[in-house]
């Protein structure tokens, strides 16, 4: 299991309000152009996450760790 990009994956939609939105409409694609390798196991359980439910958590923490806009990769 790729805990590590898992783990990685999931604190990107907390802090990349950009990515999120990306993750959700094209999910494998994000995962290609940003390096996450996932089992088919973890992609399926993934793909199946509210990606909106991350949003409050997302504006509840620091700005100052989150992500500007971009593709800050």
């Amino acid at each position: 299991m790729a805990q590590d990009s898992v783990e990685k994956f999931l604190g990107r939609l907390i802090t990349d309000d950009d990515f999120r939105e990306f993750a959700k409409n094209f999910f494998s694609k994000a995962c290609i152009e940003y390096g996450y390798t996932l089992t088919p196991a973890e992609q399926k359980i993934l793909q199946s996450i509210n990606f909106d439910s991350f949003i409050y958590l997302s504006n509840s923490i620091d700005r100052g760790i989150k992500r500007c806009g971009g593709n800050n990769r």
